[in-house]
């Protein structure tokens, strides 16, 4: 199971996806239509704290989800955070050799292939690549392809798993009889609405009560996917727990924004945030505090699950 994802890519239009959001402590399955605008219909959840309970909460919230509308759709999209994530961003720099011809994808396709090829972690397997952001002779672009230009610069984004977890999102879309349109990493897609929102210099903080999951955002790329197994369950360990994740921050790249969201409805996200507010953001070697932010997401029902509001916006791109 692996993704090569060239976001410009044009692709026949798909109306409704089943999205399937496997977070770090719960499984939301949601019927998606994306006819006028992406909007989540219905929502089935079930909580897990295993990757073999996380089948079984699947196998349940689908069932849940299957009482409460009338048809599933038949292509799905993964949405994975925390289990045995690994990831890494390059950014390719290069020379066009003939500047004035336009920028195809098949000269993209080829870039990332290169990249993904020479990186890599033992005992991993990639599942995802994709082409994060783009620089065109100096200028960020949305979309390189089809225009022109000298230097060129690709920030390419490679996701690994231990391949004894990708087997059981394989053994989980067979059960369910589903086609797997993508399977992509929650924070990944949480990261681009952060970019669209204009924050270049950002910590993602996904948190569960036994586990959390950081994203840095760092110059506008997506640098970093780290996950720690230490929840708001236990606050002082989580700052303890924090403070180390901390460390892989260089300081010139200390984040202006922490943004919050929350794996389980259960979590006083209130709480978390003056425990944010309050910490030693110099004594952990970072060069300023930054302000603290808690998401809500347009999904009122399951207020705390911004994942699937950023695999909504994958459906259509």
């Amino acid at each position: 199971m692996a993704f090569l994802k060239l976001p410009f890519k044009k692709q026949e239009k798909i109306k409704d996806f089943l999205l399937i959001e496997i977070g770090l402590e719960v499984v939301n399955m949601a019927k998606l239509t994306t006819d006028g605008g992406p909007k989540i219909q219905e929502v089935g959840s079930r909580n897990f704290s295993s990757v073999s309970e996380m089948f079984n909460a699947s196998l349940e919230a689908i069932d849940e989800l299957a009482g409460k509308t009338e048809e599933i759709p038949k292509k799905a999209i993964i949405g994975v955070s925390g289990g045995s994530i690994k990831t890494e961003t390059t950014v390719a720099q290069y020379t066009r050799p003939n500047p004035k011809e336009p920028i195809s994808g098949e000269e993209v396709a080829k870039v990332l292939e290169e990249v993904s090829g020479k990186g890599g972690f033992p005992g991993f397997k990639l599942f995802f690549s994709t082409i994060a952001s783009a620089t065109l002779d100096g200028t960020k672009v949305s979309n390189p392809i089809g225009l022109k230009g000298d230097k060129v610069a690709l920030s390419c984004f490679i996701a690994y798993k231990d391949p004894e977890e990708l087997a059981v999102f394989d053994k989980l879309i067979n059960e369910i009889d589903m086609e797997l349109e993508k399977i992509i990493p929650t924070s990944f897609a949480a990261a681009k609405m952060m970019l669209k929102k204009g924050d270049e210099n950002a910590l993602i903080l996904r948190v569960g009560k036994g586990r959390c999951e950081a994203t840095f955002l760092s110059k506008g790329h997506i640098s970093e996917i780290n996950r720690f197994d230490l929840g708001i369950g236990s606050p002082d360990l989580f700052l303890t727990g924090f403070e180390v994740v901390l460390e892989k921050l260089l300081k010139e790249s200390a984040p202006e924004l922490v943004w919050l969201y929350l794996d389980n409805q259960e979590i006083d996200a209130a709480e978390l945030k003056e425990k944010l507010l309050e910490f030693d953001w110099k004594n952990a070697g970072l060069d300023r505090s930054p302000s603290v932010e808690v998401e809500e997401a347009a999904v009122k029902e399951v207020s705390e699950q911004v994942g699937l509001q950023a695999l909504s916006t994958e459906a259509i791109e």
